[in-house]
């Protein structure tokens, strides 16, 4: 059945700012999807006119590394939520802007951003997340994606180990987006369509996709951030179209 309303139940002590701040991400990611967008639960960023893209679960870290990003100067693509519209066989994907914000922990905030979390709204009145505006530095355009990272950590047992980037072949890089895939959490098998499956596997196949593991420390951020351009300035055969791995 069609809808074509959106009701919220806001616990005491919600705003309709942070209300609107908190949902609007996943009403949008839903709304595009029928759009034949594909939406990941991902952050992004702007580097050199390119999009970089974070991906993984909750916890993975891809708004504190959106903002390390952001912090050094880079535009603020989006935060967790990215959609790529259709694009044509020769048009390269590209990666919408965002809302104008970042939800960002007090350790992050602190970190990365050096400050506190004094004056910024809370996403809901429990939560530890703040809303940190980045209007001053985003792009009011689409930015063509030029790479994919899977963020992901060592366990314990490897904590004295550095940043580590490794390419992921195809199948598993659509594997990695399907699960990361916005509709999932709204949909769930219902949103696995054929379209959806196929708007995954040609997005692995246009645009690398690498693993990016780093020891949980804040410590290691400026580490992850020169990792990530290092990786973005070496060439490999495999990147060019038509010789990504299958």
């Amino acid at each position: 059945m069609e809808r074509d309303e959106v009701r919220l139940f806001p616990i005491e002590g919600t705003t309709h700012r942070a209300l609107f701040e908190y949902y609007a991400v996943y009403i949008a990611a839903v709304l595009l999807h029928q759009r034949n967008h594909l939406t990941l639960h991902a952050s992004a960023v702007g580097v050199n006119g390119q999009g970089i893209a974070f991906i993984g679960p909750r916890g993975a870290g891809k708004s504190t590394t959106a903002s390390l990003f952001y912090e050094r100067g880079h535009e603020l693509l989006s935060d967790d939520l990215i959609t790529c519209p259709p694009s044509s066989a020769d048009a390269p994907p590209h990666v919408d802007p965002g809302f104008p914000w970042m939800k960002l922990g007090a350790e992050s905030l602190g970190a990365v951003l050096e400050r506190s979390g004094d004056g910024l709204e809370r996403t809901s009145p429990n939560s530890p997340k703040r809303m940190v505006p980045t209007h001053e530095r985003q792009p009011d355009a689409p930015l063509p994606l030029q790479h994919i990272y899977v963020l992901g950590y060592h366990d314990d047992s490897h904590d004295g180990r550095e940043v580590e980037v490794e390419r992921v072949e195809t199948k598993e890089a659509c594997l990695v987006l399907l699960s990361n895939a916005f509709v999932q959490m709204f949909l769930g098998e219902a949103g696995a369509d054929p379209k959806h499956l196929d708007r995954c596997a040609t997005l692995c196949e246009r645009v690398p996709v690498s693993l990016l593991v780093r020891p949980r420390s804040m410590d290691v951020l400026p580490s992850v951030y020169d990792a990530v351009l290092d990786d973005l300035n070496t060439a490999r055969p495999s990147d060019s179209p038509g010789g990504r791995s299958q």
